[in-house]
């Protein structure tokens, strides 16, 4: 088998990097659980070489001085999963929209709300900065994104949504500062907008009752529905 050493020192650096750490710091261990892997690679043993990549990993992901923002995107609905997400089209809003963001942080810390569960969580801090970089309004604390799982995730979908009233026709920034609950770290990330005339209409809630009867004569069943709907 030929080295994998080479190409497996360049990924691992290329991780420290991504994580804003200086690469002469990590240069020997860099180089040892490389060395690892490719040994365990040659003996067959991929899954241990796969435990190795993720040992070096969890190393970047602890020693990275700051939460890391892989992205951050307007959407136009509440993300159902990391990655599962529809980003919106353009980023103009009324006043009174609501404002949704899809954000992945990296490098956060676990709490341990109970045995055998591992909890991720951030508070969220909010600026509104006007094109000329004024900031307008800043409110700490706006809300949290929080979430408990067995296993100590390394992907976290964060959920955002502003609703901003009473503000100008404009363009404005969004920036929003994420606090990580169970570390120090804490990561920043902007989001243009911009407001356009006219007020927002929530969509209208329509409740529909549907009632169903089956009625019986013979062999032969009939089912009569009704649908009452209310606005």
């Amino acid at each position: 088998m030929a080295s994998a050493l080479p190409v497996l020192k360049a990924a691992v650096l290329s991780a420290f990097l991504g994580a804003g750490l200086p690469a002469a710091m990590f240069a020997g261990p860099i180089a040892d659980k490389a060395a690892e892997v490719e040994a365990l690679l040659d003996a067959g043993d991929s899954a241990g070489a796969a435990a190795a990549i993720a040992e070096v990993y969890a190393q970047v992901w602890e020693a990275s001085p700051a939460l890391g923002i892989r992205q951050a995107v307007l959407v136009t609905e509440a993300a159902a999963g990391v990655g599962v997400y529809n980003p919106r089209p353009t980023n103009t809003f009324k006043a009174g929209e609501p404002i949704l963001i899809y954000a992945e942080p990296t490098g956060y810390g676990y709490g341990t709300p109970a045995e055998g569960l591992y909890a991720m969580g951030f508070g969220v801090d909010l600026k509104v900065v006007s094109e000329t970089g004024e900031i307008l309004g800043e409110i700490p604390d706006l809300t949290q994104v929080e979430l408990n799982s067995r296993n100590q995730n390394r992907e976290f979908q964060a959920n955002i949504t502003y609703t901003l009233t009473g503000i100008a026709p404009g363009r404005y920034v969004l920036q929003t500062t994420l606090k990580d609950k169970y570390s120090a770290k804490t990561g920043t990330f902007e989001t243009a907008i911009e407001i356009i005339e006219g007020t927002y209409e929530p969509p209208k809630v329509i409740n529909t009752t549907i009632n169903t009867e089956m009625t019986t004569t013979g062999s032969t069943s009939e089912i009569n529905t009704t649908i009452e709907s209310n606005e």
